[in-house]
């Protein structure tokens, strides 16, 4: 929300460069948002309830900048950012050191946006195969079905006639810190994949795809789990499929067990960005913890 005098101009085109910048791991360049204008005029009732908002006032009455954040303002959920400068200088100043925390918060708040949904919709089964087997909590919607489940290694997706989205876990004991290295972590996803996950002709089979770069960062699941999160593409091995991938790879100490979940999408003929997102909340809907009632009910 900025004057059309604000947008057309320098200050515009730095939120445009940054909330609209490529998407990573994706294999055509798609934005991390897509960005509307309007002036504060038009701010009105029925486009006060949009999800992520932010707000640019410039002006030479303002003493100085500052940045302010209101929590659900008009609509439950919604995040709202105000930013207030004396002019563009300030302005820069202040988005350049709070951008990438205002991103976080809009990219958190709409996975659990989606989270939320999931958890209303879940599919039963899926849900009890988590919950009975591997203890953990998983809220995957409905439209997915479980393609194989074997010892410690589950594989399932949504199939349409245009693309597909899944999920592949699998655990494995903890006995070293060097299983969470990340070309340990590479190598040990591959060869599960190889193993479980064939491709559409004799001699092919899923991979990571490890001639192209991927991002990874270590931070704490749940706020406590050390673990490491990778985006990047897949292939098929011997083949021309592939598409975007997240693994997010999760110690959990308590069950001594590392956890490997990657989501992935194939979809030849569409864009991926949302597809790939729907994915990931899925993942990032895994409870590890969590009280012991909920494991005698659903």
């Amino acid at each position: 929300v900025a004057p059309q005098g604000v947008w057309k101009g320098p200050v515009g085109d730095t939120i445009k460069q940054f909330f609209g910048q490529d998407q990573i791991g994706l294999p055509q360049s798609e934005p991390i948002f897509d960005i509307i204008n309007l002036p504060p005029s038009a701010f009105d009732k029925n486009i006060k309830a949009h999800r992520n908002v932010l707000v640019v006032s410039i002006s030479n009455k303002v003493d100085s900048a500052s940045l302010t954040f209101f929590e659900s303002p008009w609509a439950r959920s919604q995040k709202l950012f105000k930013i207030s400068a004396p002019n563009a200088e300030e302005f820069y100043k202040i988005f350049d050191k709070n951008k990438q925390m205002i991103m976080g918060i809009y990219q958190n708040a709409e996975r659990d946006r989606l989270i939320g949904v999931y958890k209303k919709t879940s599919d039963k089964k899926i849900f009890d195969t988590f919950k009975d087997k591997y203890k953990i909590l998983l809220y995957c919607p409905g439209g997915y079905r479980i393609n194989k489940d074997t010892a410690d290694f589950v594989w399932i997706s949504s199939e349409t006639l245009i693309d597909s989205k899944g999920l592949i876990f699998f655990q494995k004991p903890y006995e070293h810190q060097s299983q969470l290295d990340y070309q340990v972590v590479l190598d040990q996803v591959n060869e599960e994949l190889k193993k479980y996950i064939p491709g559409p002709l004799d001699s092919t089979w899923m991979a990571l795809d490890m001639n192209t770069p991927m991002s990874a960062a270590n931070y704490n699941y749940d706020g406590k789990h050390y673990a490491l999160l990778i985006k990047g593409l897949w292939i098929a091995e011997n083949d021309f499929m592939g598409g975007p991938f997240v693994l997010n790879v999760v110690l959990d100490q308590e069950n001594n067990r590392i956890i490997y979940m990657l989501g992935y999408v194939y979809a030849p003929e569409g864009k991926k960005r949302n597809k790939i997102r729907q994915v990931e909340s899925i993942m990032f809907s895994m409870q590890i913890d969590y009280p012991e009632e909920e494991k005698s009910k659903k």
